[in-house]
């Protein structure tokens, strides 16, 4: 598959590593019909025997140009990229209870690193294992909440940040190919993402209006985050993935596939 489905399956699959949403508001994104590829972005040819390669390598290429955007197909500036109006409800032991977030800004996606694909093509039907990772993200924004945290109750606001190192992701998307207007079109039927997080360190004021109770409550987050976020993540994927399909096909719906993987 080409390097652009790579790209935007994988800069757009990192978000999820946040919270699980009872309530999101994307970036609005207008998608204009694309009828032919800028000149400096590659594609891979369907019958090349090294096409995983081939993407892997076309993929690492345009990804830091996808810092400041690529108007031409679509794609908003990703680094930083400003995230919506957001709002989050957990259920597990650990935390219970709903925050809002607003004004969140994700920085470090476009040093995003593809370090494996699969890609396989039969009878109009596609199928890819993307391997990536992120050496360090740092997210930040405001934030409102009426959690339980373990046996605390808590009531604040005030403003966050969580710096996440070694963030990794399997993506596993799957599709099928069907025609329109005289070009092959790429529709997305399946996604499938596995969010993995080497280390990440959170910090936030305003939890508590004591800054010694506050740092108490930080430490307890930053010892325990590990487990806070297993428990969140089931939640997360199964509100996410179904947004993130939705927004690929809508991506793939005004791109045509056979200007990206080019036949013989």
């Amino acid at each position: 598959m080409s390097k652009i489905l790579c790209a935007f399956v994988f800069l757009s699959t990192v978000a999820i590593n946040l919270a699980a949403d009872i309530g999101v508001e994307l970036p609005p994104v207008e998608f204009k019909p694309v009828r032919e590829l800028p000149a400096d972005i590659p594609t891979c040819q369907e019958s090349d025997l090294n096409i995983n390669e081939c993407i892997k390598q076309g993929l690492q290429q345009i990804t830091p140009r996808m810092k400041y955007g690529i108007s031409e197909l679509n794609i908003p500036p990703l680094d930083p990229f400003e995230m919506g109006k957001s709002s989050y409800n957990y259920n597990s032991g650990l935390l219970q209870g709903r925050i809002a977030m607003k004004n969140v800004v994700v920085h470090g996606l476009s040093d995003g690193i593809v370090d494996k694909v699969d890609f396989r093509m039969k009878n109009r039907k596609v199928r890819m294992e993307i391997l990536s990772h992120v050496p360090q993200m740092f997210v930040e924004g405001a934030y409102k909440a009426d959690i339980k945290l373990n046996d605390l109750k808590l009531n604040p606001k005030g403003t966050f940040n969580v710096t996440m190192t070694n963030v990794t992701m399997r993506a596993r998307p799957v599709g099928e190919l069907y025609d329109k207007d005289g070009h092959t079109y790429l529709r997305l039927t399946k996604l499938e993402t596995e969010p993995r997080v080497g280390d990440l360190r959170f910090y936030a004021n305003g939890l508590v209006p004591d800054p010694a109770l506050n740092d108490v409550i930080l430490d307890f987050i930053n010892q325990y985050w590990r487990q806070l976020y297993q428990a969140m993540l089931p939640e997360t994927l199964a509100t996410w993935q179904p947004l993130i399909l939705k927004s690929s096909n809508d991506f793939f719906a005004a791109l045509p596939f056979d200007i990206l993987v080019t036949k013989n």
